[in-house]
């Protein structure tokens, strides 16, 4: 018998909404975040279970404890899923949830328990670490101008205090975001594809520890259109009976999007194939912005053929496939 499991998860408790083929609820409970317990819940239902919750900090502890025990484990999208949300409770999420899986109409996140995925964990830090420097260096340059513009000694005075405080914090997060970097790139060289991403122009092993860690499997996109817009590279068309409406900003990934137009910045700073790719693009009519976010296009979808195949770039494959398309 086939039974969808629906869970709203939280750090103290964790909410099960039980329903079978015909969309009968068996069951509804609230249990409290302890893996022993939840995986003796799940075990003393029986049948063919599927579960699903949503993508969350405890996504990925839920997913290894629950993937050995169940048919499957589904990780949802909470931003695909913000439609159903209207009257709030743990019972009702769990219970939509439920419903929602059983017909087949939540957005999976992808979730394999690997070791590139719990990767994810130590650069999602290093990420943090790098908005609050920047947070501490702007709240520093402000206090800094407008110390100097009231020029009164009591402003000052503070300021002076604020500055030392700050100044301080900053230092700690540098040498905290050295560390960071240390592990990073000592981490990343432990994956066979890092040689192969960093033989790109524009990437090296720093990058390459966060496209490992975002990317998990290359193998889950199709083509490199569907790695282009998970990596927010492109812009979806709006079409409708035939008449086109612009284009919409699509939900990327903000990370690997960075690294990709990073990367394009560094190359174009050289003499290589990309270079002349952009060139040629200009040469064409296209802007500098485009022909540079065509540039960022081209390495995301190089990087992905490498680490599919396992194998480092050529330059004189990318100059021939520009011959041939001049």
């Amino acid at each position: 018998m086939y039974k969808y499991i629906g869970l709203d998860a939280h750090s103290s408790t964790c909410t099960f909404c039980v329903v079978d083929t015909h969309g009968a609820e068996i069951d509804m409970t609230t249990i409290v975040t302890n893996g022993r317990l939840l995986i003796d819940y799940v075990k003393s239902l029986g049948g063919t279970i599927t579960i699903a919750f949503e993508e969350c900090d405890l996504s990925s502890w839920l997913f290894d404890l629950f993937q050995k025990h169940v048919h499957k484990v589904v990780v949802c999208n909470p931003v695909a899923n913000v439609e159903y949300k209207r009257a709030k409770t743990d019972k009702i999420d769990a219970r939509n949830l439920a419903h929602l899986l059983r017909g087949g109409f939540l957005k999976a996140v992808f979730h394999d328990g690997s070791s590139r995925e719990k990767f994810r964990m130590l650069v999602s830090g290093y990420e943090d670490l790098i908005q609050e420097t920047v947070r501490v260096k702007n709240r520093l340059r402000t206090i800094k101008r407008r110390a100097r513009l009231a020029g009164d000694r009591t402003i000052d005075t503070h300021a002076q205090f604020i500055e030392e405080r700050l100044t301080n914090q900053l230092e700690s997060l540098l040498q905290t975001r050295r560390e960071y970097r240390k592990r990073l790139i000592a981490c990343a060289r432990r994956f066979k594809e890092t040689r192969c991403l960093t033989s790109l122009p524009g990437i090296e092993a720093l990058q390459a520890s966060k496209i490992i860690a975002q990317v998990v499997d290359p193998g889950r996109f199709q083509n490199k259109y569907k790695f282009w817009s998970y990596c927010g590279l492109v812009r979806h068309q709006r079409i409708s009976a035939g008449r086109a409406y612009g284009t919409k900003r699509i939900w990327g990934n903000r990370i690997l999007k960075c690294v990709f137009k990073m990367a394009a910045h560094s190359a174009l700073k050289g003499k290589n194939a990309l270079r002349l790719y952009y060139e040629s693009l200009r040469a064409k009519g296209v802007s500098d912005k485009s022909a540079r976010n065509a540039v960022a296009r081209k390495i995301a979808a190089i990087s992905l053929v490498l680490w599919k195949h396992n194998q480092r770039y050529d330059e004189r494959k990318v100059i021939e496939h520009l011959s041939v398309q001049g």
